[in-house]
């Protein structure tokens, strides 16, 4: 077959199509209301898929990379636990280079407390927020930075320096409609800090949009009640291809350190990262499942209301074979209507699963985003349902005699 001649076939058959799906709307609506919604549904889920996908990427940075092992405190299960743990000093400020040094994997141990959530007041206002005491490494491992202002420094560590950064939220209800940069907040009502730096959160809802940071020497010396134990202790690793061989050698020393009582666990950023992983990855596969639930059941409507019209059109599929149509002219014909019936009712779930990234900032846990891809994606499952659900209504369509065909 030529190419002009399968062209003039096309054209010839898109005519007709036109004419059968505009000669009932109101039937061809309803038919493919399911694949409408079902193409809304599909895009939607996209995009909080890439959301989700961002955010994951924003907390694996926040976690810090593959090379990050974490010291934590347990708390004691049953009586002889609490027994034991007794005789552990714990996770101690000044333990910290006895235990962790002169092994040539790691390279340094980041010190920092989570103080947990504080009440603040500055300004005449007042808030809760997140404080963390930790060092200036912590910022860079954690990968912290700055919208405006400047981050904690090693001249702040040295003089107990009464500063801050906080993160944007904290700022907006504590200095509504003011620079946070040179001004004062309380903590507990007792400790006054200034704020030199403004946090730049990179995700919708992160915890260091209420973050407080203060130099860690000023928690240690000037807190009340500052805890002499750790909760847990960050170590910096050369490389990640050393994770476990550190996990185990510090199982060890920490334990014989702590008199024998497991009263610690060790764990590694990549496990960690794992973990996110995996939950990310059920929540896809849940989503994802709707969608392509909703979109077979479009798909299924589509080939029910097809063989229904070949049931109603025998007569005309007769006299156009007793005319000279071959069978692929028909099974062309029934093909490109019901991909046209699908993009009928594909095209504007397009539009409408399209809507979700206008939804205002903050209105879902995460910022939905949709890309090329995503579009290109739903086409093309919009594409395969159309040919599968007019594959059998084709076929058996061309099959028919035009002896029998013209009995109807």
């Amino acid at each position: 077959m030529s190419a002009l001649r399968f062209f003039g076939i096309l054209a010839v058959n898109f005519r007709l199509c036109i004419l059968e799906i505009t000669s009932s709307l109101s039937r061809t609506a309803i038919t493919t209301l399911g694949l409408f919604l079902g193409v809304a549904s599909l895009l939607v889920n996209l995009a909080f898929v890439r959301g989700m996908n961002d955010d994951l990427r924003a907390n694996m940075e926040q976690i810090g990379g593959l090379n990050i092992l974490t010291v934590r405190q347990v708390e004691a299960e049953t009586p002889q636990e609490q027994k034991l743990f007794q005789r552990s000093p714990g996770i101690g400020f000044d333990a910290l280079d006895s235990v962790y040094s002169g092994l040539p994997y790691i390279q340094t141990v980041l010190r920092s407390h989570e103080l947990g959530w504080q009440r603040f007041s500055g300004a005449g206002n007042r808030s809760h927020g997140y404080v963390i005491a930790c060092d200036p490494l912590y910022f860079s491992i954690f990968n912290y930075t700055v919208g405006n202002g400047r981050l904690l420094n090693e001249e702040d560590m040295r003089n107990n320096a009464p500063v801050c950064i906080i993160g944007s939220r904290l700022a907006e209800r504590l200095f509504p409609g003011q620079d946070p940069i040179g001004n004062r907040l309380t903590i507990r009502r007792t400790y006054t800090l200034t704020v030199v730096g403004l946090l730049d959160s990179k995700s919708i809802r992160s915890r260091r949009d209420i973050e407080c940071c203060i130099p860690f020497p000023l928690y240690a010396s000037r807190f009340e009640n500052a805890d002499r134990n750790l909760e847990s202790a960050s170590i910096v690793l050369t490389t990640s291809d050393s994770a476990e061989t550190a996990k185990n050698t510090l199982f060890q020393r920490i334990k014989a350190d702590h008199r024998g009582a497991e009263d610690f666990t060790i764990e590694l950023s990549a496990d960690k990262i794992k973990e996110v992983r995996n939950a990310s990855m059920a929540m896809k596969i849940v989503l994802l499942s709707i969608a392509f639930i909703s979109l077979l059941v479009g798909g299924i409507s589509i080939m029910n209301i097809m063989f229904a019209t070949i049931g109603d059109r025998i007569r005309e599929i007769g006299i156009r074979k007793a005319l000279g149509a071959r069978r692929y002219d028909l099974f062309i014909q029934f093909i490109l209507e019901a991909l046209l019936v699908c993009c009928f009712g594909g095209l504007p779930g397009m539009l409408l699963g399209a809507l979700v990234v206008l939804a205002p900032e903050g209105m879902f846990p995460y910022a939905p985003r949709l890309t090329s891809a995503d579009f290109t994606v739903a086409f093309g499952f919009l594409i395969v349902s159309g040919l599968l659900s007019g594959l059998f209504p084709a076929l058996r369509a061309a099959s028919m005699q035009p002896v029998e065909a013209l009995r109807y």
